[in-house]
Formats: structure tokens, C-alpha cells, sequence
């Protein structure tokens, strides 16, 4: 029981920035899973249907990565033909 405790007591949050608990909650953050617009700050939810995931992204220098914010990899998410960031994954948190 106190094995259980322990493993338990520290949620963080699956940002780029924090941890990796998928028990975390999204947040509307860049790189936050969405299903619509509505869910990000940024009011822009993007499907990379060839990657497999739809995300909360922000707009960007195009080929320009450094203009990207971190990504759940450590590196700067990076910046497609379209001028839109694309993060090697999405953020481990739930909706």
C-alpha cells in the first residue's frame, strides 16, 4: 500500500515543460489534443491526419523552426510549408 502511495502522490503536467503523466489535464496549451477550436487558447486546432493526431497549434515562420515553441520531444516543433508548427507528438494530458 505504500508502494501505491508513493507512485501516486505527483501528477505533472505532459507539457514539453513538465512531465509525462497522461493523468494531467489539457489545457488548451500549443501541442494540447483538441477536437475543435474551441478547446485552445490559440482558437486554431489542426488534424496532421498523416501523422495521426489533431492538436492546438500557432502559426510560424515557415521552415523557420526556431520560431516553434518545445514540443513533448525537447526540441522546437517544426515549422511546415504552411507556417504552422507540427510537434513530433502531442502533449500527454487528457481531456
Amino acid at each position: 500500500m505504500l508502494a501505491l502511495s508513493a507512485a501516486c502522490g505527483k501528477h505533472t503536467s505532459g507539457h514539453a515543460d513538465g512531465g509525462h503523466d497522461a493523468a494531467a489535464a489539457c489545457t488548451g496549451a500549443v501541442f494540447d489534443p483538441c477536437t475543435d477550436n474551441t478547446q485552445c487558447a490559440s482558437m486554431m486546432c489542426h488534424s496532421y491526419a498523416s501523422s495521426g493526431f489533431q492538436v492546438c497549434i500557432q502559426t510560424c515562420t515557415p521552415n523557420v523552426d526556431t520560431t516553434c515553441p518545445i514540443d513533448i520531444s525537447g526540441t522546437n516543433a517544426r515549422c511546415n510549408n504552411m507556417g504552422l508548427c507540427k510537434p513530433a507528438a502531442p502533449n500527454n494530458c487528457t481531456r
